[in-house]
């Protein structure tokens, strides 16, 4: 065991700093943050904002999408305006898979 954790059911937070993912806090005296990443093709723009809503509405606090190449890439941007003109603000992470 280390320092910060002397058994398997006491235990203390390492200090860290905050950073932001939007308005989301991550770090520092934050909680732990609950985040989900979708399955979906991230070209299908309807079926990803949908899935981002859903996971979002279930309590998700950050959705990661993942681009494999530049096309999904790009449409990263198309669903994050969809879900913003639908009012969905939750922060979303690209997961990049290439060399850009």
């Amino acid at each position: 065991m280390d320092k910060f954790c002397d058994s398997l059911t006491r235990f203390s937070r390492r200090p860290t700093d905050e950073v932001r993912i939007g308005a989301v806090g991550v770090g520092g005296d934050n909680p732990i943050r609950l985040q989900s990443m979708t399955n979906t093709d991230t070209n299908d723009t309807e079926a990803s904002a949908a899935q981002v809503e859903r996971i979002a509405a279930a309590g998700g606090e950050i959705v990661r999408l993942t681009a494999q190449g530049r096309r999904e890439a790009a449409n990263l941007g198309r669903i994050r305006a969809l879900l913003d003109n639908r009012g969905c603000r939750v922060p979303l992470v690209a997961d990049i898979h290439f060399l850009p």
